[in-house]
């Protein structure tokens, strides 16, 4: 009888093991480190704020769980990572352009089409695999919520790499049950995001080439044993890793 109660305690640890991060629903942004909470006014956009801010947009959305950078309100709190104080930012009244600080002689100018560079291309091994380990939650619907990246078991301290090369946008405690995270953009309007980390080892504004070491495994945030939360954002908007990472 013993052994069988023995031998379902260790069923449960393994299930929860498995189980990674649960799918994240965002209840209003909680950070720790330096920072400020920007309150929306009405006229503001979430470009300007980043613009105010100098800090990618990018960063602003996954650090608050802003998934359309169009639909935020008055009111609304955003936490400004790295911020020192809280800045003015321009407002536009009804019917203004779209973009802050346009001299008149820009205003006089026949709009042109904007122009978006083009997207990374979608096939397998674009990336890297950031770890090594096993991969334990996939991308997509789980129950209820969304999960907007792959779950990857890995033990404690195994390093995390570069799954490309770019720019660390972001590196330090994320929004609500992500833990340590780094934020690295690519060329081409990609975007990774590693979380979950015991330790972060490069610094924002970083530049890092694929396959370089950035952080280590571990278990911080809202998670149930050690492995790295791996996301890819291709114009902000999440894909499956699995469709830029060679198969195993």
């Amino acid at each position: 009888m013993r052994g069988r109660i023995q031998l379902l305690g260790w069923c449960l640890v393994l299930v929860f093991a498995l189980a990674g991060c649960q799918g994240f629903e965002y209840k209003g942004p909680s950070h720790d480190g330096p920072g400020v909470y920007h309150t929306v006014r009405a006229g503001n956009t979430l470009s300007a704020i980043a613009e105010t801010y100098a800090c990618d947009i990018r960063v602003l959305q996954v650090v608050n769980g802003i998934r359309d950078p169009h639909k935020i309100y008055p009111g609304q709190r955003i936490w400004i990572p790295n911020a020192l104080r809280v800045l003015e930012v321009p407002v536009l009244k009804p019917g203004s352009p779209q973009v802050a600080g346009r001299s008149p002689a820009q205003k006089k100018r026949a709009p042109s089409k904007k122009k978006f560079p083009k997207p990374a291309v979608v096939r397998p091994g674009y990336l890297m695999w950031p770890v090594q380990g096993v991969l334990t939650s996939g991308y997509g619907r789980r129950g209820s919520r969304n999960h907007e990246g792959i779950d990857i078991g890995a033990k404690s301290g195994t390093p995390i790499r570069a799954s490309a090369g770019g720019v660390v946008k972001f590196s330090g405690w994320g929004p609500t049950g992500y833990g340590k995270m780094i934020i690295i953009k690519h060329p081409n309007e990609l975007t990774t995001v590693y979380a979950h980390n015991d330790r972060n080892l490069v610094p924002k504004g970083r530049t890092v080439n694929k396959g370089q070491v950035i952080a280590l495994v571990g278990s911080t945030g809202r998670s149930t044993g050690p492995h790295l939360h791996f996301e890819v954002r291709n114009h902000t908007h999440p894909k499956n890793p699995l469709k830029y990472l060679p198969g195993k």
